[in-house]
């Protein structure tokens, strides 16, 4: 039995931003995609409609999570409260999911309009890296401090899943930020010539937050956190994701997609009309493995034809497996003045 989303259990004043437009009749073929990701999700704690509601990100993160292990083929055990995916089958693991928030009194990832591009991208995706970073070390104490302790816990892999929605237009961020905080690597494309074959990259140990006070990088080049054996993360599990996998193709919406182009440090930009447009529900998602894990993940766990996955070699490098056009950015603009603004991540 799937879940009663869309009945409004709060008033006006206290519904998010997002789920007010959701409910508008035009919005139908969004609220299916939901409907359709929250099919045998189980509300465990009694909270979720109400945080759907009121707060929405993380509770839409979940959801897409559910919806992920359904193509992954994972079998679930939603009987404990807590983490929030616990995978019986094929084997056995947990998935806590965070979503990287706001700085105190930072603006929302919603509802962003030109005013808020970026001016110095360095100091954007810094940012950005802090406040994976942030979320990361939050999910890790709570993990020493209560999950190791449940016996549906101990003795299993532990996967953090993080998704970016600390700031308007976060989704700009691609995949450098949470290289840069879960590997200590920063690819800095305005350090790099027009004319080079090769991205300018470095190694980060931390990020200036303030004058006064770094924040480390690089959670997987010591074995400071052995208990996490994997990040999942996605700057693209947003609104504009669920706009996109919308059976909608009449709505006068242009999709601009940026993607991996193998040989060229260039994206491969498109274009396409709603009507056009296909996306699939992993494009974009990462899985960054921890090389000091207590508990590795097994190959082809995650594995998907269509998400990045990260492990390092036994000399440091990085390596990655992903689709030759991997969606690195997706921006929507809506032909015709919708309330919302008409545009989404």
């Amino acid at each position: 039995m799937t879940m009663d989303l869309f009945t409004p259990i709060l008033s006006t004043p206290k519904q998010h931003w997002i789920f007010r437009m959701l409910l508008q009749d035009r919005y139908a073929p969004e609220r299916q995609v939901l409907s359709s990701w929250a099919d045998g999700f189980r509300d465990r704690d009694g909270k979720f409609v109400h945080e759907f509601q009121s707060t929405f990100e993380s509770s839409l993160w979940e959801l897409y999570l559910h919806a992920a292990t359904k193509i992954w083929g994972f079998q679930l055990d939603q009987a404990p409260a807590s983490p929030d995916f616990i995978v019986k089958a094929p084997i056995p693991l947990c998935i806590e999911a965070a979503i990287a928030a706001p700085a105190k009194d930072g603006k929302p990832a919603f509802g962003y309009d030109a005013s808020d591009i970026p001016d110095d991208f360095n100091q954007f995706n810094a940012a950005a890296s802090i406040r994976i970073c942030n979320s990361f070390t939050a999910k890790v104490k709570r993990y020493r401090d209560y999950y190791a302790k449940l016996p549906h816990v101990t003795n299993r892999p532990f996967v953090l899943a993080i998704a970016a929605f600390d700031r308007p237009l976060a989704h700009f961020a691609a995949g450098r930020s949470v290289i840069a905080a879960i590997f200590g690597l920063y690819h800095d494309e305005d350090a790099t010539p027009h004319d080079a074959d090769k991205v300018v990259s470095y190694n980060v140990s931390a990020a200036a937050k303030s004058a006064t006070v770094d924040v480390p990088m690089g959670m997987f080049c010591e074995p400071t956190y052995p208990e996490v054996s994997a990040v999942i993360y996605s700057s693209l599990a947003t609104w504009g994701k669920i706009r996109a996998l919308a059976d909608d193709p009449s709505a006068k919406t242009i999709y601009q997609t940026f993607h991996r182009k193998e040989g060229d440090l260039r994206p491969e930009v498109r274009s396409a009309l709603k009507k056009n447009y296909s996306e699939h529900l992993l494009d974009g998602l990462h899985i960054l493995h921890n090389p000091f894990a207590r508990f590795p993940i097994p190959n082809g766990t995650f594995s998907h034809p269509r998400l990045a996955e990260t492990r390092v070699a036994p000399d440091g490098e990085l390596l990655t497996e992903a689709p030759d056009d991997f969606l690195l950015v997706r921006t929507l603009c809506s032909v015709q003045k919708d309330e919302d603004g008409g545009a989404a991540a």
